[in-house]
């Protein structure tokens, strides 16, 4: 009796396709939140009167500084916060994706 191994196909568990979607899923949901953080970078630096109201800047007496500066500097962090979640969620979702991959198995059939 001679013991031989096959590659065969078998369907893969309904949990590994459902990894699969779900990783692609947030996989999508972090390229979202990048490209929105890539939007909103490119319309502040385009329109600056977005970051720093400019309205603020002229007034007189001037503000202080502390009440102009502050919030363009929050803002800027948000968006480099938004940016950096939007990657790591990215990276999950082909984590997940990849973890859940398939695999040809093997079949000992005896002769």
């Amino acid at each position: 009796m001679v013991d031989s191994y096959h590659e065969t196909e078998i369907r893969e568990p309904a949990i590994q396709t459902a990894g699969r979607f779900l990783g692609v899923v947030v996989f999508l949901v972090g390229i979202g939140m990048l490209a929105m953080a890539f939007v909103l970078a490119f319309k502040a630096f385009s329109h600056p009167d977005l970051l720093i109201s400019i309205a603020a800047l002229k007034q007189v007496p001037p503000p202080p500084p502390a009440l102009v500066y502050v919030p363009t500097i929050l803002k800027l962090l948000l968006l480099f916060v938004m940016g950096y979640i939007g990657s790591l969620i990215a990276a999950r979702g082909a984590q997940f994706f990849f973890s859940a991959k398939r695999e040809g198995r093997r079949a000992i059939t005896g002769d």
